[in-house]
């Protein structure tokens, strides 16, 4: 028989028990419903994208329009409670789970409408990245997004947002055109560039510190349905030879091609030919959304013969869920990133040497072109910032949750750090852990870090969003 009384962690530690009737009756019909640990849709609602993550909520509330989220926040406000905000639970560091607390899922949130002739893509935040892609996709659009089809689009946009299409068209949020938050005074809020401008700039990569977004709209571009893209990828022994050949081709490359490299074992993959599978190899990851593929590709047709090469015409929906399989639920996972303003000699050596270091099959070394669109704005156009970033470089560790997690950390740790000194000095905050201080916090924002406190002492005083990466409120 279910317990009548549900003891939920609250926001300044310590519990409060409530009653389940109580809890049951905060949203329900059509305006979504409550999970107790022993429904058997919690377990789902609950899993996170990265096995490490430690940790359940004790209730998790899955509100199906936007009043029903300020009903939510008004009632952990009331109650201070611990509460944290679920989009997709991709999220590396855990976000998405308040411990002990109260998790709001907005997995019932999940519908995209685009405006073709206005360009415009109103998506809740429920979606995933495939959802919105798929949509707008059937017209032949498309905004900056990541590269994982299973990835929320919450957390990717409100961290700032990047993938294949930032060269052309900047950081996710600068495509942001507007969203709607219910704020921690229980307001249902719209903000863009002329209502609530200074809470618009904080939510373009401030992280989920402001709110909690009921929708997002997107500027849409002429991009697709069918694109140029695919793998290349040769013999690792071949790694200082292909990425000296990156350089040079991401240096004059046009901004509808992006190249992202990875340095990793050969997954067991169709196109991947069996003599070849489980090897370590270094391989380019193409997109190409311009008209005239053969000029912008023929240096990456000039290099050795690879020993893989999908690259051609294909869906840019594909080219999104590309490595999808290498993304499963489940692993344990432990990476560190860092922005660059190029690639130095000194760079391109310590990378090699960290990324041939592989700790796992699972594991991968990545470097990702992103200079373009993005350095041409002002720095506080948008709290994300960063943009000296031309590159973002890092060492994921990933392993089986029974192998013993200190070689995968200790490959990473030992890896970022040789590459450390050639940092712009910022970091991408959705790439961050739970391990990572205050001080990385800060060197992610730079100088926008103090005003995003002020915002956040605004709009969020008492700091009832703070599972997150916190920003705390002045004063």
């Amino acid at each position: 028989m279910a317990t009548q009384t549900v003891t939920i962690a609250g926001i300044e530690g310590g519990s409060v028990p409530l009653r389940r009737e109580r809890l049951s009756a905060l949203v329900g019909g059509r305006n979504g419903r409550v999970l107790f640990p022993d429904d058997s849709a919690f377990a789902d609602a609950t899993r996170a994208w990265n096995g490490m993550v430690a940790g359940t909520p004790a209730l998790v509330v899955q509100p199906a329009t936007a009043d029903a989220v300020a009903d939510v926040v008004r009632f952990a406000g009331e109650h201070g409670l611990l509460v944290s905000v679920r989009g997709g639970g991709h999220n590396i560091a855990g976000t998405a789970i308040a411990p002990g607390g109260l998790t709001i899922d907005m997995g019932r949130m999940r519908a995209v409408a685009v405006d073709p002739d206005r360009r415009l893509a109103r998506v809740q935040p429920g979606c995933v990245l495939g959802d919105v892609d798929t949509a707008t996709q059937q017209h032949g659009l498309a905004t900056v997004l990541g590269f994982v089809s299973e990835t929320g689009v919450a957390g990717l946009t409100l961290g700032g947002g990047w993938g294949y299409l930032t060269r052309r068209f900047g950081w996710t949020v600068d495509n942001l055109e507007e969203v709607e938050i219910v704020t921690a005074d229980v307001q249902v809020r719209v903000a863009n560039g002329g209502s609530n401008p200074d809470l618009f700039w904080a939510v373009r990569g401030g992280s989920g510190n402001f709110g909690v977004v009921t929708r997002f709209s997107y500027r849409l571009h002429a991009v697709g349905p069918v694109i140029t893209g695919g793998l290349v990828a040769w013999s690792a022994e071949r790694a200082q030879e292909v990425l000296q050949a990156y350089r040079d081709v991401t240096a004059g490359a046009p901004r509808e091609l992006t190249l992202a490299l990875v340095v990793r074992h050969a997954p067991p993959a169709p196109f991947v030919p069996e003599a070849w599978r489980g090897k370590k190899i270094v391989a380019m990851i193409v997109c190409y959304t311009g008209d005239d593929p053969d000029r912008a590709l023929a240096p990456l047709r000039a290099l050795p013969t690879p020993v893989v090469d999908t690259l051609g015409s294909m869906p840019y929906t594909a080219l999104q869920s590309m490595v999808d399989a290498n993304e499963p639920k489940g692993p344990h996972r432990y990476w560190k990133t860092e922005f660059l303003p190029g690639l130095a000699d000194g760079f391109l050596d310590a990378f090699r040497e960290g990324a041939l270091q592989l700790a796992s099959p699972l594991s991968q070394s990545v470097l990702f072109h992103l200079g373009g669109a993005l350095n041409e704005r002002p720095w506080d156009d948008g709290a994300v910032g960063n943009r000296d970033a031309r590159y973002i470089a890092g060492f994921s560790g990933t392993w089986r949750p029974d192998a013993p997690p200190e070689p995968h950390i200790a490959w990473v740790r030992r890896s970022w750090e040789t590459i450390r000194p050639y940092s712009t000095g910022g970091n991408y905050v959705n790439f961050q852990l739970h391990d990572d201080d205050e001080q990385r916090l800060e060197a992610a924002y730079g100088d926008n870090y103090e005003r995003l406190r002020r915002v956040k002492a605004r709009f969020d005083p008492g700091n009832l969003f703070r599972v997150n990466r916190n920003i705390a409120p002045a004063g």
